[in-house]
Formats: structure tokens, C-alpha cells, sequence
């Protein structure tokens, strides 16, 4: 346990960086000393901007998109909330028998994505309408994931997504199906491996684009030069962070202890380097993950992305880690006005990392 901490606030030296492509300019907001975005200011207007909310309702308006660059919106998403935690206000972490070896053929899919599979398997999920732009330039997704394919940042890392993937990380952070995909891959992970055969698991909802997400992250991880924060911040609303309540199973039990409990996480994990950012988003209640990603073994490093530049939604500060990581909760206290629990963690054993993505991918 840890002590109340002074949250002295540290204001960077901002620039504003103009994109150079050809069309449909972004600007930005930048902290010159490690290139990443702060929330220096909210919109008085809150969430009902009507700037906001046309780009919350799949518009891609560029004086919108600048605006949410300039200013910070919360209410877009709520971090971890109670649907996804099976209705608890402890925290479960989604994995029923993470301790023991899944039967062949169980663990959230990772194969090879045809072209069209991704929007065939939003067809069958009733969201290809999410496809669609509302207002602005574009008329669908493909066109906002070709222009990213074309951002200075992706051209900077020598323009390592497909188009495919870069698609699944728009999905994921500028429309609502990245709600969908991370509740059925919490359900599908809360099943009990150990003791249930394999035709009465659940049907994986989201297999092509959680593997093309997947992948994209770790493509990002490999390709991007650019330091990534030390240190992001993930919410959980309205649930507290009890180790007791913890779905550790079998071996699994050998790893956690009194003193640093252990937990694995069900899906993708949506961070972010701004802890205003994290705290605005579980609204300010519930508990805050304060996870350290210091890279001591680079190979050993969990695997994450920098995704803020290709939201709609650079003030989030968006940085997206893989899932099936692992934590070990380090401390644990609450906020200096006693409102959240701040739960420090780093990673855990049986985490991914970049060693296991190696042979993954390549």
C-alpha cells in the first residue's frame, strides 16, 4: 500500500503541428519534450459540442476533427464498466482458467484474413452500417483508412498496415463496435476452459477483426521509432480492484500472492498517457490502473501502440495494448480526495510480450 501522492500538474511545451498530406489538413496538439498529447483544456460546451457529437455519430467533418484536437470531450467512452465486468463492482478480468494450457483450437483466433473477410464478418454481426460517414469528405471507412495509410506519421515508419488493418483500428477507436468486440471477447474469456468440452464454448463473435487487430498493434509496437509513454492509465467505472474476487484458477494461483496479486486481462486495453483523460472517462469513480511500461527487456515488453494519430480523437491520447496481458498489482490507494482507488501495476507472469508476438507473426 502506498500513500496519498501530490498530483502536481506539469504544463509542456506545446507546438502545433500542421500535416502535410495533400488533403483534409489534422492539427495537433504536441508536447515538444515527448511527443505526446495532453487535455490542456475541455470544451465549454462538454459533450453536447455539436462538433463532438457529429464525429461520435460516424462524421468526419475536418473543422470537427480539429476542434476535438484543440479540445478535450469527455463522455465518449466509460472505461471498463459494469456490463463488461459481468455486472459485478469487483473486478473479474475476464479469464475463468488462465492458469491452465486452452484445448486446441479455444484461444481467441489468429490466422490468416482474406480480403473481404472483415467486412463480411460486420454483415454477420449486423454493423457494416458503421462503415458509413455521415458528414465530411469521405463516404466510408475505406476512404478514412486509405487517407491514414497516407499519414506522415505512417509514412514515417516506412507505411508497415495494410489496409485491412489500419480499417480494424479505426473500428476499433472511431466507432461503436469496439464495444461489441470487447464484451464478446470478455464473455468468450470468462469461459471455464478447464472444465467444459469444446463444442459447448461460446462462438468467438469477432475472430477477423480481433485478429487483425492484434496484429496491427504489434505491427505499430515493431515499426514505430518513437518513444511510447513510461506510464498509462486504463478506468474501471464504479468497480473496485479486490484481489479476492479475482478468477485466478489452478496454477494460476502459484503466481499471485498476498502482497502482489496477479491478474490477467479478457480483451484489448484501451489506455491512455493522459491520467485526466483516464480518470474524465471512468468519471471519476471506481478504480484507476496506473500501469508501468518501462521497458527493461525490450524483448519481454508487453506490446502496445500509439493509436492517437489515427483517432478522430488525438486529445484521448489513446494508447492501445494487445490483448492477453497479465498484471501484478505493485500498491494500491485511493485519490488525495478519497473519490477512486489508483491501483499501481506492471506487467505479470504468463503475459504476452514481444518474444511470444515474435513467433506469432514472423
Amino acid at each position: 500500500m502506498f500513500g496519498n501522492r501530490s498530483l502536481s500538474s506539469h504544463k509542456p511545451n506545446e507546438s502545433v503541428i500542421r500535416s502535410n498530406s495533400t488533403s483534409k489538413h489534422e492539427i495537433i496538439v504536441r508536447d515538444d519534450a515527448n511527443e505526446h498529447y495532453h487535455t490542456e483544456n475541455e470544451c465549454h460546451e462538454g459533450n453536447q459540442c455539436s462538433a463532438f457529437q457529429r464525429l461520435i455519430h460516424n462524421g468526419y467533418r475536418s473543422d470537427d476533427i480539429e476542434h476535438c484536437s484543440k479540445h478535450f470531450h469527455a463522455g465518449r467512452r466509460g472505461g471498463t464498466t459494469t456490463t463488461e465486468n459481468f455486472g459485478s463492482k469487483k473486478f473479474v478480468t475476464a479469464y475463468q482458467n488462465w492458469g491452465v494450457d486452452l484445448p486446441k483450437g479455444t484461444g481467441l483466433w489468429n490466422g490468416v484474413v482474406k480480403d473481404g473477410d472483415l467486412l463480411q464478418e460486420l454483415r454477420q454481426n449486423d454493423l457494416i452500417n458503421e462503415m458509413d460517414v455521415k458528414s465530411g469528405p469521405y463516404k466510408s471507412l475505406n476512404d478514412v483508412a486509405e487517407e491514414k495509410l497516407n499519414h506522415p506519421r505512417h509514412q514515417e515508419m516506412r507505411s508497415p498496415l495494410s489496409h485491412d488493418q489500419m480499417l480494424a483500428i479505426l473500428l476499433y477507436t472511431d466507432s461503436n463496435v469496439y464495444k461489441d468486440l470487447r464484451y464478446h471477447e470478455m464473455c468468450y474469456s470468462n469461459q471455464d476452459f478447464a472444465n467444459i468440452g469444446t463444442s459447448s464454448l461460446m462462438q468467438k463473435k469477432w475472430p477477423i477483426l480481433g485478429c487483425l487487430l492484434n496484429s496491427a498493434i504489434w505491427v505499430l509496437d515493431q515499426h514505430d521509432k518513437r518513444p511510447r509513454p513510461a506510464v498509462v492509465y486504463h478506468g474501471l467505472h464504479d468497480i473496485e480492484v479486490d484481489p479476492l474476487t479475482f478468477n485466478n484458477h489452478n496454477r494460476s494461483k502459484k503466481f499471485s500472492t498476498k502482497d502482489n496479486p496477479v491478474f490477467r486481462y479478457g480483451t484489448f486495453i484501451s489506455t491512455s498517457w493522459d491520467r485526466k483523460v483516464a480518470t474524465k472517462f471512468m468519471h471519476g469513480k471506481g478504480s484507476l490502473l496506473e500501469i508501468n511500461l518501462k521497458e527493461d527487456d525490450k524483448d519481454k515488453a508487453l506490446v502496445g501502440a500509439d493509436v492517437s494519430w489515427i483517432s478522430k480523437f488525438p486529445k484521448e491520447c489513446e494508447f492501445l495494448i494487445a490483448r492477453g496481458a497479465s498484471f501484478v498489482i505493485e500498491s494500491s490507494s485511493f485519490d488525495q480526495q478519497g473519490h477512486y482507488q489508483v491501483v499501481k501495476v506492471k506487467q505479470g507472469p504468463v503475459s504476452h510480450n514481444r518474444a511470444k508476438f515474435r513467433r506469432l507473426y514472423n
